[in-house]
């Protein structure tokens, strides 16, 4: 297989493929180009075209980078991988293991979430069962699964995943969950301000938290340097839940906006998280 064959180069080798495809994703193919330009300008307004430019660059070069890391997922090592991720204060996650509480966690397309997962497999103590969003090619899909399942995590299926955190509901678990997906046309949804925009959240993750009476932590990876990232926890909250509120999804993308506007060229702007506008009228 050719993705494994290169995923065995060492990393600095991986990189200069990644500055390749810097120069061929910004100056070449102008990779959605367009939704990454758009998305920032909207986000940031308050800085000058300059300034802008300046995240969209360095956008790409993190790009390629997440690409060439996600790719170097399929050998790294465990010992590899503890170097270049460090958990932070893991004591506050850890708390709630050593209850024999599972516990859901959010996290975002903040680079690099795969490598975050393969941490959290390798310097928790509980088992991690991340959710993914199937892929459209068949065989990539079962690339990732296999990649992710890596170091003892058991991903588990967008559309699946009540049934399946039910199912192991007997069991402790680390539930993972990167919520700043784009909720499907006819699925409910949760409307926000996010990073000055209408933005629809899934509603999933606090039906889960209100059935389940898991705490809830949020995830934040930060980019040390090149190929080294820290990885913190902090509470989102807590049952007794309010049900009638929306105190976790609040909760969420505010510490989510946090993070990204500290590291803006760290999120996946090509992702297209505003596909459609907010309705004049809530049901």
């Amino acid at each position: 297989m050719i993705f494994k064959a290169v995923s065995f180069l060492p990393l600095w080798v991986l990189y200069i493929i990644s500055d390749i495809l810097y120069v061929i994703m910004y100056y070449v193919v102008r990779y959605r180009y367009p939704v990454v330009k758009e998305n920032i300008e909207k986000a940031f307004p308050e800085k000058d075209q300059k300034e802008q430019l300046v995240i969209i660059k360095n956008f790409y070069r993190n790009l390629g980078d997440f690409m060439m890391e996600t790719l170097k997922g399929m050998s790294i090592s465990a010992d590899e991988i503890n170097q270049r991720v460090v958990i932070k204060d893991k004591e506050a996650i850890e708390r709630y293991f050593k209850q024999g509480q599972s516990v859901l966690i959010m996290t975002s397309h903040q680079f690099n979430w795969e490598w975050l997962l393969f941490a959290c497999c390798l310097q928790l103590s509980a088992p991690m069962n991340p959710v993914y969003k199937l892929l459209n090619n068949g065989y990539f899909d079962r690339l990732m699964i296999k990649t992710r399942s890596r170091f003892g995590s058991k991903p588990i299926e967008m559309q699946e995943t009540l049934m399946e955190v039910v199912k192991r509901k007997s069991t402790l678990n680390g539930f993972g969950l990167i919520a700043d997906q784009i909720p499907l046309p006819d699925a409910e949804k949760y409307w926000t301000t996010f990073l000055g925009r209408d933005t629809a959240f899934f509603v999933g993750s606090e039906k889960i938290a209100h059935m389940t009476k898991y705490p809830v932590v949020f995830a934040g990876i930060k980019k040390v340097k090149r190929g080294y990232y820290e990885v913190y926890f902090e509470d989102i909250s807590a049952p007794p839940y309010d049900k009638q509120s929306h105190t976790i999804l609040d909760t969420y993308v505010v510490k989510s906006e946090k993070i990204l506007r500290e590291q803006p060229d760290n999120w996946l702007w090509s992702h297209r998280r505003w596909k459609y506008q907010k309705p004049l009228y809530d049901d």
